[in-house]
């Protein structure tokens, strides 16, 4: 009789004939990061302009302006930060396996 795990599991560690060694690692996207950066950013521009008090000099809508560009540029290198972090952790994590090519029969697309 033949025993539930076969010679061809995934546990096995002998590399198949005509397999190759590849790296596993999952990387986040960078643009996501800075997006969020950003709106995070933009946000709290809006509440800094709203809880300020009115002055006679600048209306809201133009500190709310000038507050969203610094706020949204510093949020947005807060987001590159972050990514940085979270790449770096998840660099860590990679591992080696072993890849085998699939045969198709010949078939084209």
């Amino acid at each position: 009789m033949e025993s539930p795990r076969s010679a061809a599991t995934p546990d096995d560690r002998s590399p198949a004939a005509g397999s190759v060694e590849v790296t596993v690692s999952s990387s986040p996207k960078f643009w996501p990061f800075a997006g969020a950066g950003a709106v995070v950013g933009v946000l709290a521009a809006m509440f800094t302009a709203l809880a300020g008090d009115p002055g006679g000099e600048f209306t809201q809508g133009s500190v709310f302006g000038f507050f969203a560009v610094v706020f949204g540029l510093a949020g947005a290198l807060l987001g590159c930060i972050v990514f940085l972090v979270v790449d770096a952790i998840l660099r860590r994590r990679t591992r080696r396996a072993h890849a085998v090519p699939l045969d198709d029969g010949g078939v084209t697309r």
